[in-house]
């Protein structure tokens, strides 16, 4: 038995969370630098397009309970989770591959790394965010903390399986690499976050809640607005499908990490 095979299952984590966090680390360097402000543009660079989106915004007209602004505001956030995430792991196994030659480093561990890192931008930036614009009046308190802090961990969870499906793909084929920019825009408007769900005509609004994204941004709205907006989901068949695409990510990436491999 090798070294590696006697160690216990905790073991084998903890080693795998250094490896991880090691692999962030160096990404932030790689990204950032040392130089200037350094690892808070891992914050600063979403906040900016959240903070350009609303500014664009605030000078449209209220609608209702809500301005343009607001909706933006809290609505924004979401689309940097899965949009720059994706740009991010492209091909990243492939430009990494000399990494893989150190033993405890798995392939996965790469595109953990690059999704942590990303997702940790742009949460951070959107709490910083959320709470200067409670303050400066352009958001509110949430109706209810509990399911907005669940309808944002549902949309973590979308934008977990989105970006690993699109990491595997892209290292089974070219194609893929070179249409994902063209794939995330055409996504931007079954999101939920330019368009309100109930703005939608009701023939359309049924097919467009079988993207489990779209259910999960409006659950998310749901937790901030309460009352003052309508919202439309299916909680239970959002947990379901977001599930089915984390097993399937999981299972694509296998696919792809053995051709890297193996090539």
């Amino acid at each position: 038995m090798t070294a590696e095979t006697d160690l216990t299952f905790g073991q084998q984590l903890r080693i795998q969370g250094r490896v991880i966090w090691a692999l962030t680390m160096r990404e932030v360097i790689t990204r950032f630098g040392r130089e200037g402000i350094g690892a808070f543009w891992l914050l600063a660079e979403p906040a900016m397009f959240v903070i350009g989106v609303t500014l664009i915004f605030s000078f449209t007209e209220s609608f209702g309970t809500y301005s343009v602004a607001e909706y933006m505001a809290v609505s924004y956030p979401t689309l940097l989770l899965w949009r720059n995430g994706t740009g991010r792991v492209m091909k990243s196994l492939d430009v990494n591959r000399a990494l893989l030659h150190h033993q405890p480093i798995r392939p996965i561990d790469i595109i953990y790394s690059r999704i942590l890192l990303e997702f940790a931008g742009a949460s951070g930036s959107f709490i910083v965010l959320f709470v200067i614009f409670i303050q400066l009046g352009i958001c509110q308190w949430p109706a209810n903390l509990l399911a907005m802090t669940l309808g944002y961990f549902l949309v973590v969870a979308f934008s977990f399986a989105f970006v690993m499906i699109m990491a595997a793909l892209a290292e089974l084929s070219e194609t893929i690499e070179r249409i994902s920019h063209i794939i995330t825009y055409l996504m931007l408007p079954f999101t939920g976050v330019f368009i309100p769900l109930f703005l939608v005509p009701q023939q359309f609004r049924g097919l467009l809640l079988y993207f489990p994204l779209i259910d999960a941004v409006e659950y998310f709205h749901f937790g901030y607005y309460g009352n003052r907006l309508p919202t439309f989901f299916h909680i239970g068949y959002t947990i379901f499908s977001i599930t089915g695409m984390i097993l399937v990510s999981y299972a694509l990436v296998n696919i792809s990490v053995r051709k890297v491999q193996l090539s």
